[in-house]
């Protein structure tokens, strides 16, 4: 456990025993209206109230269509926390307590659990915790409790666990705690963590009475819990369009698998209809050889005919390997590879080893990229002079091809992006996919004047 965590931990321990020292004045406290708001404030609750119910319906239906898990949660979590306002109002504020006939101290606990129960499911399916040992642990942990207070609150008709932790504190441990561990943050995230803040903030302020110095009879609560409803749907549309995203890059690096597949499986029907008559002209040099007279020209013409023979067959075994879809991944020698791939292309490239190295991955989809970087500045310039300098860790490509436009290096690596006509626009993308998603490692891309170079970091 890290310090920040432990210290965490402290500070609810400590809140935990200054409630259980007052339980007399939290349990089973007889509800009275003690708050009468004035026409403002319920013209304000009731447009709040409105605003959630709307983000109720909206994250629902989204569910109904999707069944993405988070808009169910998150409706849900909504739901009870329509169900605790509309509670809360009856309970202590005219003149709701007449008009929702809903002061009902069980249901107001009920609210406050199931609150806590639905949150922590949709914080654990927004933010992948099983992928989070740490947070998957935590999030467990809060979901254990708030069972056990479910329970507890069915047989005393009260929440227990609540309320001497108030279900904020178990929301901020959360969202502090993933402010930490959760490292790819995005636009989705932020909106996550600003939402909930808001909630929690808000919540400290009227738990501890502090909004009396700000505006008596005003329902903060109500407020920040319909900006945390926006906000959070704005994370949750958003997290669609990244998962809608990931998706379609899914399919195209499923499509240019299966086009290579495609090419590999005609290659190796090629190798099977060529071994044969390479094997048959083998044995028709033997032949000439053997009638020859030990002709040393003539055996000399055989020599070269025969090595001929095996580059043909070696050529077309290297087709074969380079084009095979296979996952397997091994240690395989950087500069190999890059030798492999510059003879598939046919392109001239000079390579100029500094400081070797070995990397243990997918020798075929590595190589696959160097073919990709490498014939699209051949595509640019056919003299282009390009050189690929190892230097562990690093395997950068350089060109002469011209460079790259500055309205577009920022482009480059998009699916579907090209600046030839000809071009599908996958090669580039491609090979960004395959160095950082399989190899974990990065590729990057600088121009100036006429030259490029492309750095690929293992």
């Amino acid at each position: 456990m890290d310090k920040a965590y432990r210290y965490k931990i402290i500070a609810i321990s400590v809140i935990f025993f200054i409630f259980l020292a007052n339980y007399k004045n939290l349990l089973f406290v007889k509800p009275e209206v003690l708050t009468y708001y004035p026409l403002s404030s319920i013209i304000i609750s009731a447009l709040t109230l409105g605003i959630i119910i709307s983000v109720i319906v909206y994250n629902f239906s989204v569910y109904f269509y999707t069944k993405n898990r988070q808009h169910l949660y998150y409706s849900l979590a909504q739901f009870w926390v329509f169900v605790f306002l509309l509670t809360l109002e009856s309970l202590f504020i005219a003149p709701f307590d007449e008009v929702y006939h809903l002061a009902n101290m069980q249901l107001h606990s009920f609210s406050q659990v199931f609150i806590l129960i639905f949150s922590t499911l949709f914080i654990k399916e927004f933010l992948h915790t099983k992928e989070i040992e740490k947070l998957e642990k935590l999030t467990n942990g809060v979901l254990f409790f708030a069972i056990i207070d479910l329970f507890l609150t069915t047989i005393f008709k009260q929440n227990i666990i609540t309320t001497f932790i108030p279900v904020f504190i178990f929301i901020w441990l959360m969202v502090s705690e993933s402010s930490r561990l959760v490292k790819d943050k995005n636009h989705a995230f932020y909106l996550f963590y600003v939402g909930w803040n808001i909630v929690i903030i808000t919540s400290v302020l009227v738990y501890a009475n502090l909004t009396d110095y700000i505006i008596r009879d005003f329902p903060f609560l109500h407020i920040a819990f319909s900006l945390e409803s926006i906000i959070l749907s704005l994370a949750l549309t958003y997290n669609v369009k990244l998962i809608q995203d990931e998706q379609q890059k899914q399919q195209t690096l499923l499509l240019q698998q299966s086009r290579l597949a495609s090419m590999g499986e005609m290659i190796a029907n090629i190798a099977h209809q060529w071994r044969q008559p390479l094997t048959h002209l083998s044995y028709i040099f033997m032949n000439i050889k053997k009638n020859s007279h030990n002709s040393q020209t003539v055996e000399r013409k055989i020599k070269e005919a025969n090595e001929k023979l095996t580059y043909m067959s070696k050529t077309i075994d290297d087709f074969r390997n380079f084009y095979n879809p296979s996952k397997e991944k091994e240690e395989f020698d950087i500069k190999t590879s890059c030798e492999n791939a510059a003879k598939i292309s046919n392109i001239k490239v000079k390579i100029e080893e500094i400081l070797p190295f070995k990397f243990f991955g997918n020798k075929n989809e590595f190589e696959q990229v160097i073919l990709i970087i490498i014939k699209n500045a051949k595509d640019a310039k056919d003299d282009a002079k390009i050189t690929i300098t190892i230097q562990k860790p690093t395997i950068t490509i350089s060109d002469n091809a011209g460079g790259i436009d500055t309205k577009h290096i920022d482009k480059i690596f998009e699916p579907y992006f090209s600046t030839k006509d000809e071009s599908d626009g996958i090669g580039l993308y491609m090979a960004k996919m395959i160095i950082e998603k399989e190899m974990r490692g990065k590729l990057e891309v600088w121009s100036k004047d006429k030259e490029s170079k492309f750095t690929i970091s293992l």
